[in-house]
């Protein structure tokens, strides 16, 4: 019996990847800033295109690691409804935007021509194209891929360390 494990409810997963998804930490806005610069990119633009790729991340986990349950359901139902109040706050496009997002990775996963440095560097590369990176896309795409990678890997470990608790409605 594994005593690390913990129980955690469709709601707080749902809450906790949507702060994983929108709110980047200090350190990285810095690194962010820095990098724009140095690229060339605008920093929004590169801010924006993370927040859909770690989107992606999260929902790529999600059906990984949960496939088609009443649990992947649940987390899912929660936490869309966290973007459908992110949407109203903002900008009502953000979900059109965010769907067509997730189209692209989602078919850039599914591409039979595979990239070279594999899921990670499909990823990247169109993180990439996203940012209009110009003669700096490697550096951006190796910055996506990295992103995505970290944010899919802790995603993943999180499914694998908690129990999720499904409440029966009374």
């Amino acid at each position: 019996m594994d005593l690390e494990r913990r129980e955690a409810s469709p709601v707080e997963i749902g809450v906790l990847l949507m702060d994983a998804v929108c709110t980047p930490s200090a350190q990285e806005q810095h690194a962010l800033s820095e990098l724009a610069i140095h690229l060339g990119v605008e920093l929004e633009r590169i801010q924006t295109e993370l927040l859909y790729l770690r989107a992606f991340a999260v929902d790529f986990a999600l059906a990984l690691s949960l496939g088609e349950s009443p649990a992947k359901e649940a987390i899912t139902t929660h936490y869309y409804s966290h973007w459908d109040l992110v949407a109203r706050e903002a900008d009502e496009g953000l979900l059109e935007d965010l769907r067509l997002r997730l189209a692209a990775y989602a078919r850039v996963v599914g591409d039979a021509d595979a990239n070279p440095d594999g899921l990670k560097g499909q990823v990247g590369q169109l993180f990439a194209d996203n940012c209009q990176g110009g003669g700096q896309s490697q550096d951006l795409a190796l910055l996506g891929g990295a992103m995505f990678a970290a944010l899919f890997e802790e995603v993943a470990d999180l499914f694998n360390a908690v129990d999720i608790v499904l409440h029966e409605a009374s």
